[in-house]
């Protein structure tokens, strides 16, 4: 049950996707203007994506050392206070 839920369906939509990015790309190297725009309004959107899930998983990581610090601390043996 580890295997990836994969479709025809599914295949063929990242295909046809993929397909028609190309096709605007074909049209970027032409020069049309709309499609340069298109693809760098494309990278751009990838790139926050990229950005934000380095982000998020920056984050979770301190957060799991933060709490693995927290419970390692609540469980260690108290010392006793000095008195001076």
């Amino acid at each position: 049950m580890l295997a990836p839920q994969f479709s025809l369906r599914r295949l063929l939509a990242w295909v046809t996707l993929s397909a028609f990015v190309c096709l605007i790309g074909a049209a970027a190297a032409r020069g049309q203007i709309w499609a340069v725009a298109f693809l760098v309004a494309l990278f751009g959107f990838v790139v926050l994506l990229v950005v934000h899930s380095g982000a998020f998983l920056l984050l979770r990581l301190v957060g799991t050392v933060r709490d693995r610090i927290r419970a390692a601390r609540a469980s260690a043996p108290q010392s006793p206070s000095r008195r001076s």
